[in-house]
């Protein structure tokens, strides 16, 4: 008697599951590499984000303050590069500023890296104030006296030395601040920096939802979210950065694993099917 051969289904079933892991690690590999733009409606906040630097004018002085570690690199790091190209296209100028030194590094590393393509000067159009250790005490500081308080770049310099500065003696001569974190830093803005000068917000996903309140008063003016208003921000801006990468990346990473569930079910339905039928 010759013995029946295992059927599709039963082959389907039997996959080993590194198999299904591999492909899933050549989905997400291949979707952050390859430049697909896929259309997204863009949130109220992110409009808000984007309009608010619409309005700057060549030459305004804007504070980023990047607080986010390797920890939080795919919801920060789409962020604060869309936003450094942006204010690079309204030709305005920005210090960044930190709280930790693994934060002031990663921001000043990508700083340098993205500045010559706007053909940005360091030190002339832009500027690392290094970390500081306490936050709060720092904005007050650079309210009354802004050279004072930071006194040296990250490269050394005397904050007062740079043409940057020139002139700039207080934190209420710049139009906008940014804070991109995955810390409740905000509010410490909002409280302490100057009433007359704009705050942007950048947070990360789960830190988002405690935001609305100040969005909605008036306190911030803007928010992009995690990596998924990056992507919508980096659709206003006409780019295909980080962020439309990882979220395709995620999108079709969701796709595949619903296919696979799909698959790995309507298998286990025909298999037993054909086993009573064989019965």
């Amino acid at each position: 008697m010759q013995t029946r051969g295992p059927s599709i289904w039963e082959r389907m079933l039997s996959i080993d599951r590194r198999i299904l892991y591999l492909l899933l690690f050549a989905n997400i590999v291949l979707f952050l590499l390859l430049p697909i733009r896929m259309r997204a409606a863009v949130s109220p906040p992110v409009q808000k984000f984007y309009d608010e630097i619409e309005k700057l004018q060549p030459g305004d002085l804007v504070m980023i303050s990047s607080n986010w570690s390797a920890s939080t690199l795919a919801e920060n790091q789409p962020q604060l590069e869309a936003v450094i190209r942006h204010l690079m296209r309204k030709k305005a100028k920005f210090t960044l500023i930190s709280v930790e030194a693994q934060s002031r590094d990663i921001s000043y590393r990508l700083a340098s890296r993205l500045t010559p393509e706007g053909g940005y000067e360091y030190g002339r159009d832009w500027a690392h104030f290094g970390f500081v250790t306490n936050l709060i005490v720092s904005i007050k500081g650079m309210v009354n006296n802004l050279p004072d308080t930071i006194k040296k770049d990250v490269r050394g310099t005397p904050v007062s030395e740079l043409p940057l500065l020139k002139g700039i003696t207080s934190l209420r001569q710049y139009k906008m601040i940014i804070d991109v974190t995955p810390s409740a830093t905000v509010p410490f803005w909002i409280s302490y920096a100057p009433k007359e000068t704009k705050i942007l917000y950048c947070p990360t996903s789960v830190m988002a939802a405690e935001a609305y309140t100040f969005l909605d008063s008036g306190q911030i003016k803007g928010m992009i979210t995690g990596a998924k208003g990056a992507q919508e921000y980096e659709q206003l801006l006409g780019i295909v950065g980080l962020g439309t990468r990882f979220v395709n990346a995620i999108s079709f990473s969701h796709v595949l694993i619903i296919l696979f569930i799909f698959l790995g079910n309507l298998a286990l339905f025909m298999n037993r099917r054909q086993m009573r039928q064989e019965g």
